[in-house]
């Protein structure tokens, strides 16, 4: 065999060799890359499973008391957006708050809704929210204005026999720990009237119901004109007001229903979803109250 032969046998021996130990490196570096992503995926659920621990070791646990329905006396409204009078009552639903945990609940924002049992249908839009930066032990108060999708629907539900008829009101509350966990929680409240509360409800259901037929002219007459007749709306105000006695509301005892709650983890994602669909009253003017002709001191 010439030098020249030997030559070529050696470099094709190297070539072969040096492919060889190339695809040898490229197996064991396609192996290692998957014993890696293996181990990194097993330590990203090592650390989400802490990290999901961490968040719910700390959880705020939110108390509800003195939950009230209250309804008031009816007045003659003017709403200026539509330019409508009608006279009816306001609902409104109060309770406090209070975190009973030693953990933090911040971001709180809370949900009121009227809903009725037999249908599990609102008898109210969603009313406006509250919300709450820092919860801790302190009680906070919560007030929920309601207005009705249908008149009359509250004060029929109300007058109810059958207890399983009875309105409801329903708090949701969405929050978050310092830990950065998301909570949701949910009670429900019967609203449960008493007899010497049905006498006062009743009238006032009377007065609601007929007004559009009791003050036919004077309604059209307001509604008509171009120019407000400041007159004829003091004098039918007063007319509603005198009618519907002496008591400015109604506060009814609500009795909280334990089988209705509902406490658990969500994700962030839910809490933005669910905080982005509620609305938030905002004051405009000098006051934050809303007064009417008879809470105004002169």
């Amino acid at each position: 065999m010439t030098i020249d032969e030997m030559s070529l046998v050696i470099n094709t021996a190297v070539c072969i060799l040096s492919f060889i130990l190339a695809l040898i490196s490229v197996i064991t570096l396609i192996i290692s890359l998957r014993q890696n992503g293996n181990l990194i995926r097993t330590n990203c659920e090592q650390l989400n499973e802490m990290r999901k621990e961490r968040e719910l070791a700390v959880q705020p646990i939110l108390a509800f008391s003195n939950p009230k329905f209250i309804i008031e006396k009816p007045r003659l409204f003017y709403s200026p957006p539509d330019d409508e009078y009608s006279i009816s009552s306001r609902f409104k639903f109060k309770t406090d708050v209070e975190n009973i945990s030693s953990a933090v609940a911040i971001n709180v924002v809370c949900i009121g809704v009227g809903i009725m049992p037999d249908s599990d249908q609102t008898f109210s839009g969603k009313s406006a929210s509250n919300r709450i930066n820092v919860l801790g032990d302190k009680k906070e108060s919560l007030d929920f204005m309601f207005i009705e999708r249908k008149k009359g629907m509250v004060f029929n539900s109300l007058r109810e026999e059958n207890v399983k008829l009875l309105p409801r009101g329903k708090v949701e509350v969405v929050f978050k720990n310092t830990s950065g966990g998301a909570f949701r929680m949910v009670k429900q409240f019967l609203i449960y009237p008493h007899e010497e509360e049905l006498d006062t409800i009743k009238m006032w259901h009377s007065i609601v119901s007929s007004a559009e037929v009791e003050h036919k002219e004077e309604l059209r007459s307001l509604r008509e004109e171009e120019e407000k007749d400041e007159a004829l709306f003091s004098k039918l105000f007063d007319t509603v007001s005198k009618a519907g006695g002496d008591e400015k509301e109604v506060a009814i005892e609500c009795i909280e229903l334990e089988d209705s709650f509902i406490y658990e983890p969500i994700s962030i994602e839910d809490y933005e979803k669910i905080v982005g669909d509620c609305f938030f009253p905002r004051f405009i003017g000098r006051t934050k109250n809303c007064l009417v002709k008879d809470e105004v001191k002169e």
